[in-house]
């Protein structure tokens, strides 16, 4: 179980409130690095004038798709949010107070996926998934979560039969 408080960590909303109030006439900038079915990697860059050659600091995030609710549906939107967070903490003092360099929303995802209290029920998961895409998603889920060989390879077999079913008909 993860032994920290949230309450320590900032929010990325925070940083970026920050980030303006201590630089007005500033610029953040979001690149789109990689993108793929499963993954996304987002470049971000804080500048302390919009006209400067060189940025502040310079910060990269990834997201897997379906890797948790938000990415789902969002995982392009969050990773460009988890990229300006940690590309703005890189300035220090204020932007990461006690050092603390991971988002509030950073933590709270290891929190997530370090209680057992809220750890996955896989087989339950996959007894109530019978589609292609859901099974995918459930697949890179349980991957990210170190779910046991056995589920990745349950998982794999449900898809494959309903792959091999389809190709039958």
């Amino acid at each position: 179980m993860a032994h920290f408080n949230l309450s320590e960590y900032q929010t990325v909303q925070e940083r970026i409130d920050l980030f303006w109030s201590r630089f007005p006439n500033g610029r953040l900038y979001t690149e789109l690095v990689s993108f793929t079915p499963d993954q996304v990697v987002f470049k971000a860059e804080c500048y302390a004038n919009k006209d400067d050659v060189y940025p502040l600091a310079v910060d990269y995030a990834e997201e897997r798709l379906g890797s948790s609710p938000v990415n789902k549906t969002s995982f392009l939107e969050n990773c460009s949010t988890s990229a300006l967070g940690r590309c703005i903490s890189l300035l220090g003092n204020e932007f990461s107070p006690k050092g603390k360099r991971p988002s509030q929303q950073e933590m709270s995802k290891v929190q997530r996926l370090s209680t057992p209290e809220v750890a996955r029920n896989w087989q339950a998961a996959l007894d109530n998934i019978n589609d292609i895409e859901g099974l995918r998603s459930l697949y890179n889920e349980a991957k990210q979560g170190k779910a046991p060989n056995a589920i990745l390879e349950a998982i794999k077999g449900k898809a494959d039969g309903i792959t091999g079913a389809a190709s039958n008909n």
